[in-house]
């Protein structure tokens, strides 16, 4: 079995923007890969409109490449700060993920889709989040890496909860475009694209110390959350360095009970990137540091963008249980819908 965790279909921009509505749509969204960092290459593996047809998708991904369920996160040009603007553009890529790609009839019901939420406006998302938890397709909240505060604050923690308590993942997502482009780094500006997308894991890294380190976890012991642009190498080092200054660190987060790296293995998860074809196992020398590599990564080809996946090419060294686990079975376990889902069908 093959579930592949991150495919970003594309919203046609004229599509998109119609459904949007006035007052709120633009003459002309965003770029839908950022104005400041453009790579000098086409960003997307396939031609814009096959990114965003769910025929082609589902003829190159459910048949091609012979995945069984495929979960959708559409990209939305990131953080919004009208936030006004922001729920109407989360309501209506919701309303394009139901109407065109849940319900497509080439899909055969595997398609599955997340639910885009507006983070400036608490009470909108939540309703938001009513609107669609009802229909199980949904199995996930998706929110943007880079935003204008820390995931770990007070005025996002009922979002998490509505999240724990209906049994949605949380789908960190560095959605590349955006009409807010805060500094990439922690020393401003890089030159290059290429830095830029070398130090691309840093803003979930920075959420998911703040998930810990505010205690998220330990009041929402059912809350899970899938990074989509960190590997767990990458998260490790950051962690690890938690974990060492935990001891003296407490006194004022007497809330974190365990060592950080400990959260890992019951909340985390990450989707596939290159540093994890490191060995599966390489973390037990080091007392096996949050779980293994083959426990905590989820297969996700980021179809359609350039530096996408396939799952015949991902842990090309590892054991037929390791790459069983981490193109599957990781995620049947993690997302309480899926597993759902799966349940019904072996009894049907």
């Amino acid at each position: 079995m093959i579930i592949d965790c991150a495919v970003h279909p594309v919203l046609p921009d004229a599509e998109f923007n119609r459904e949007i509505g006035s007052p709120w749509n633009l003459l002309k969204l965003p770029s839908l890969y950022g104005d400041r960092y453009a790579a000098p290459f086409d960003q997307l593996s396939v031609p814009e409109s096959e990114a965003a047809n769910p025929a082609a998708v589902a003829e190159l991904l459910l048949r091609g490449a012979g995945v069984d369920y495929a979960l959708l996160s559409p990209t939305t040009r990131g953080y919004w700060p009208n936030p006004q603007q922001a729920a109407a553009v989360a309501s209506a890529a919701n309303r394009m993920l139901f109407e065109n790609w849940l319900t497509a009839p080439e899909a055969d019901g595997r398609f599955l889709g997340s639910i885009r939420i507006a983070m400036n406006d608490t009470d909108v998302a939540l309703r938001e989040i009513d609107r669609w938890a009802d229909d199980d397709r949904f199995v996930q909240l998706v929110v943007p890496a880079r935003a204008l505060a820390t995931y770990g604050e007070q005025r996002f923690f009922p979002i998490w909860r509505a999240a724990a308590e209906r049994g949605l993942v949380v789908f960190v997502h560095d959605d590349l475009g955006t009409l807010i482009e805060p500094p990439p780094s922690q020393v401003g500006f890089p030159s290059f694209y290429a830095e830029t997308h070398a130090i691309r894991p840093m803003s979930g890294i920075t959420q998911l110390a703040s998930f810990i380190v505010a205690g998220v976890f330990e009041r929402l012991p059912e809350l899970r959350v899938v990074f989509g642009d960190v590997s767990v190498h990458a998260a490790r080092s950051l962690i690890v360095r938690t974990d060492k200054d935990w001891q003296s660190d407490r006194l004022e987060v007497p809330w974190v009970s365990d060592l950080p790296t400990s959260y890992l293995g019951r909340h985390v998860r990450f989707i596939t990137q290159a540093e994890d074809e490191i060995s599966p196992h390489s973390a037990r020398s080091a007392g096996n540091i949050g779980g293994d590599t083959s426990s905590l990564v989820l297969f996700g080809s980021r179809h359609p963008y350039w530096d996408g996946v396939r799952s015949h090419d991902v842990f090309p060294t590892w054991s037929t249980e390791d790459r069983a686990r981490a193109l599957a079975g990781n995620a049947a376990q993690f997302y309480p819908r899926l597993a759902s889902r799966l349940s019904a069908t072996a009894n049907a």
